[in-house]
């Protein structure tokens, strides 16, 4: 009786151990994978990063593809590193340099390239100065000197659920003083109808209340916005009623007001050299 006593707890204890052996091994075999699923997923961040040149002037920022020489503009985000992976600011990146540019891979189809989901840059090296003497030509076509011998157009961007929208504004009356080729100074004053009272004033669709922010080769120093229902167009043509004071902001991306459809929005920038004004209709996006 003894013995069969002894034989059984023999026989626990082996399968105790082995039971014991498969959780280990189980264990060990779910770390390894977490472990071989972590170094994925660094592996497919890294795969995704593409790798342009920093290039930069008084005029604005451009991105250079280094694989496909393609140049891109995009949005500066908060999360910036050094080579050292520590934190920097945008202050701290100079023309020439080369990062990798993390984001939501979405670039939009125009020439040069837009990419509005960048989420995180990483300088990979600093100021190179063969990429600066290879694309100084895209810097100078795409980031020029503004000509301030009249009012530059204006634009608006704003997103939309299914896009980054860039679209120019109508331009009205201006009054202008700038210094000529003789260094002789010359003033141009041009009066046209009030923009509520234009005919085929041009439309930008809206999904409803959006954030419209200026855009222009030569950003005016300062805007003021005014607004009107549509509906108050045909009584404009005998006289133009005041219109409706539109808040202004001025955020890291440009000047911005929010517009809505049913109305028609005046912008009047102001610049050194004068003012001029510009409009458009914001009309409801068919669904």
């Amino acid at each position: 009786m003894l013995k069969k006593f002894i034989a059984l707890l023999s026989l626990g204890l082996a399968l105790c151990a082995a039971g014991c052996g498969n959780d280990t091994t189980a264990q060990s075999s779910a770390q390894t994978q977490d472990s071989q699923d972590s170094q994925e997923a660094e592996e497919t961040q890294a795969q995704d990063a593409l790798r342009a040149v920093y290039l930069k002037n008084d005029n604005g920022v451009l991105f250079v593809s280094i694989e496909q020489d393609s140049p891109f503009t995009g949005n500066i985000p908060d999360e910036i590193l050094d080579e050292d992976g520590n934190a920097i600011s945008e202050d701290d990146l100079n023309n020439g340099d080369v990062v990798d540019v993390y984001g939501n891979g979405i670039m939009l189809e125009s020439y040069p390239g837009q990419y509005p989901g960048i989420t995180k840059l990483v300088r990979v090296e600093k100021e190179n100065q063969e990429y600066i003497e290879k694309y100084q030509e895209m810097v100078d076509q795409f980031l020029p000197d503004p000509d301030t011998s009249q009012p530059p157009e204006l634009s608006l961007s704003y997103r939309q659920t299914d896009a980054v929208v860039t679209a120019i504004c109508d331009q009205f009356g201006y009054t202008w003083e700038f210094t000529d080729e003789n260094g002789e100074s010359q003033v141009v004053i041009a009066d046209t109808a009030h923009v509520l009272q234009s005919e085929g004033l041009i439309q930008f669709e809206l999904e409803g209340e959006t954030q419209m922010t200026v855009v222009s080769a030569y950003p005016p120093e300062q805007i003021v916005v005014s607004r009107w229902e549509v509906g108050q167009r045909e009584a404009s043509k005998d006289s133009v009623p005041e219109g409706e004071s539109v808040p202004v902001e001025e955020l890291e991306d440009g000047l911005a007001f929010m517009a809505e459809p049913g109305y028609i929005y005046e912008i009047t920038g102001s610049w050194p050299e004068g003012e001029a004004t510009y409009g458009f209709e914001a009309a409801a996006k068919n669904s």
